[in-house]
């Protein structure tokens, strides 16, 4: 089942509305009053991730569901004006995203990345030291092109990368202490980030 579309705009029309839609299905559903309200965290960071990106665009949030399955679902379609391209660029180009800070942030800064249209932004996505994007774990000719074209990224896939001995990820114990104190991905199933052009999914995964 799916609940309706929310439109949230960069002036937080519709979050209030997300919110309590959220915490109010999770109760419906037969969650309690905690886990009801872990539900609504996620939301608000996948809210507040987008709003992150960019204060122009529009987004559609909505919640796919199935008992005490649930899946938190924001599209938007990003246009980067001049200023804004500017401002990515100048944070990113090192490579490092030194100023991103904590898990979340360091996601909003690759999802930014991905969708520069030049290939600045491809040459920042595919050097990337976080080992947020797909390269990090998808390490074929044909598998690091893809993730140039369209971003497709998951946090299973990092968190296994991680696991491995880091599969090539820098700052190994950095990137663990950011997940295990990040809201996201210590409640979250999963997580997956697309961007293919200025179209922007991120999906949130939670079975209580």
């Amino acid at each position: 089942m799916q609940t309706n579309k929310v439109v949230i705009t960069s002036i937080e029309t519709g979050m209030r509305e997300a919110l309590e839609m959220t915490e109010n299905l999770g109760l419906d559903q037969g969650l309690d009053k905690k886990n009801s309200l872990h539900l609504r965290l996620l939301a608000e960071e996948l809210i507040g991730l987008m709003r992150g990106i960019t204060d122009e665009a529009s987004a559609d949030y909505w919640i796919e569901y199935d008992g005490n399955q649930f899946e938190l679902h924001l599209t938007s379609d990003v246009t980067l004006n001049r200023k804004m391209r500017e401002e990515i660029l100048s944070v990113s180009s090192t490579g490092d995203n030194a100023a991103a800070k904590g898990f979340m942030g360091k996601l909003k800064d690759m999802i930014a990345v991905a969708l520069l249209p030049d290939e600045s932004g491809k040459n920042i996505l595919s050097g990337l030291s976080l080992g947020l994007s797909g390269i990090a774990v998808n390490t074929s000719p044909q598998a690091q092109q893809a993730s140039l074209d369209a971003l497709n990224w998951s946090m299973q896939r990092y968190k296994s990368a991680i696991e491995a001995d880091g599969s090539g990820i820098e700052d190994i114990e950095e990137k663990k202490y950011e997940l295990e104190h990040s809201i996201v991905a210590s409640i979250a199933d999963e997580v997956t980030a697309s961007v293919k052009g200025s179209h922007v999914e991120v999906i949130i995964q939670k079975t209580f």
